[in-house]
């Protein structure tokens, strides 16, 4: 059974609420009632229900910022908000909230039932995805997680064998990944802070909060840089990262790579290198620590353009598509334009030209790699689209100021 709370200030509507709908037959009992925002609230937080439906609009506290605080102590908890035709303002800030969904006031019953049905099987799922990762850490608790987390650093690094793809699948075959989807995040610490004792420890408890909520063990790359797997819509992942990076303010400086949504394990390795094309996308004065992959907007601190979302488009083709000979003629026939103007747009909506953003995109992959303690130079250079591994060179030393081996030998590696 799901637990419903309602909260509205007409009588009427209370009572047409409990008795016009047939709750059992849709799994569900109304536990409480309240008059006004306030009880409503002191309810939610004794019932703790799955759902709360409530008038938008109530005296003293209204709906809008019933949600907000409930939600804020129980951020599981779904809101159905009733709302007459002239609230539409109230409905807008509600989808901020990441209202449930509405429900038109005078309600019809059937269209309530429907509603609530679809909110109970958001539930449920949800359920069923907390199980599957309950179970999936009991067995990691049961002496496989050294197991797992090899199979997925080397399923990221694209090392893995046949045989070790099999056995990655089987391990995470209960996870509705092709359903529901996962990202990788690839988070990073200021290396700086490794010889600090308690930046390291609150470096362990970051990293003990996003095991938690990821499908598997962690997967370190070094010592300030790790990897998680993340079940798609299980939970607002923007929003806890924000959680976590407020936390630390002004006590560790941490830094978010975010891949897009994908759907087979075959596309790990993809969503790896998403999340680390990412994370290194930060334009000089912004502090944007948390990087979703393929939008552009959420780094350049510039305002879209009516073509914004194709401009997406084309910064996750080039992101996905560095290592190749992508050229800007290519792209300007997937818009349709001339290459001028492309060229001219490109530089209004990004802030440099298109040649200067692949080079950066293909420069900060390659710090990445040549990060890790089994990338050869010469591998790195074909990694990032340069067959000629000299010329690579040439470019990464104007880039970083040094060259390839001379970045490797700052962090600690010979090859």
């Amino acid at each position: 059974m799901y637990n419903i709370v309602i909260a509205d200030d007409e009588w009427l509507i209370r009572e047409g609420l409990k008795h016009t709908v047939d709750w059992d037959e849709i799994g569900c009992s109304i536990v409480a009632e309240a008059t006004d925002g306030e009880e409503a609230l002191q309810l939610v937080m004794e019932r703790r229900p799955d759902i709360l439906i409530t008038d938008i609009r109530m005296p003293g506290m209204d709906g809008l910022t019933l949600a907000a605080q409930a939600r804020s102590q129980l951020p599981q908890l779904k809101v159905i908000f009733l709302t007459g035709f002239d609230d539409f303002s109230y409905a807008h800030q509600a989808i901020k909230l990441q209202a449930s969904d509405f429900v038109l006031k005078p309600t019809n019953p059937d269209e309530l039932m429907k509603v609530v049905a679809r909110v109970c099987e958001q539930i449920g799922n949800s359920r069923d995805h907390a199980a599957a990762l309950q179970n999936l850490h009991e067995q990691l608790e049961q002496g496989q997680v050294l197991i797992l987390e090899k199979l997925l650093h080397d399923q990221m690094l694209g090392i893995a064998d046949d045989i070790s793809c099999r056995m990655l699948e089987e391990m995470l075959e209960r996870i509705p990944l092709e359903a529901d989807g996962f990202r990788v995040v690839l988070t990073e610490m200021d290396a700086r802070w490794l010889s600090d004792e308690s930046k390291v420890l609150l470096w362990d408890q970051v990293c003990a909060q996003m095991e938690s909520r990821s499908l598997s063990t962690s997967i370190p790359f070094d010592e300030s840089r790790i990897a998680f797997m993340m079940l798609n819509g299980s939970f607002n992942l923007i929003e806890h990262l924000r959680h976590i990076r407020t936390a630390c303010e002004g006590k560790l400086e941490l830094a978010f790579g975010v891949s897009l949504v994908h759907h087979k394990h075959k596309h790990i390795r993809t969503a790896f290198r998403e999340a680390s094309v990412a994370l290194g996308n930060k334009r000089p004065g912004t502090e944007q620590a948390i990087r979703e992959f393929g939008d552009i907007m959420q780094w350049t601190g510039q305002a879209a353009l009516p073509n914004a979302d194709n401009f997406r488009q084309i910064e996750a083709y080039i992101q996905s598509r560095y290592a190749e000979d992508i050229s800007l003629s290519k792209l300007a026939a997937l818009l349709h334009m001339s290459e001028a103007h492309f060229s001219r747009l490109f530089r209004k909506r990004v802030g440099t030209s298109f040649i200067d953003y692949v080079t950066h995109i293909r420069m900060e992959q390659a710090k990445q790699l040549l990060g890790l303690p089994d990338a050869r130079i010469n591998e790195v250079s074909v990694s990032v689209g340069y067959q000629d591994a000299r010329y690579f060179s040439q470019i990464f030393r104007k880039y970083t100021g040094k060259t390839p081996t001379e970045f490797r030998n700052s962090r600690g590696y010979d090859k």
